[in-house]
């Protein structure tokens, strides 16, 4: 995850939503590392709660963005 997606590049929105899209699974994997990281390491409860809802806020994300590219 060396660089961030420039969205003003892109000309077309669905460009746009395709570049954002891929950032976000590439977001979602390394946070997916980390989770597992700070499981591994025995994380507290609530750590591992709001990590989890991390994730699981990238994923309706990610959702709502391809419900978005869909219906286009």
């Amino acid at each position: 995850m060396a660089k961030l997606v420039d969205i003003a590049s892109s000309a077309d929105k669905s460009v746009k939503l395709a570049d954002i899209l891929d950032y976000l699974e590439e977001l979602k994997d390394a946070l997916a590392d980390v989770t597992d990281e700070y499981e591994d390491d025995g994380a507290d409860e609530e750590t591992m709660d709001f990590l989890t809802d991390a994730l699981d806020s990238i994923d309706t994300a990610i959702d709502d963005i391809e419900d978005v590219v869909e219906f286009e």
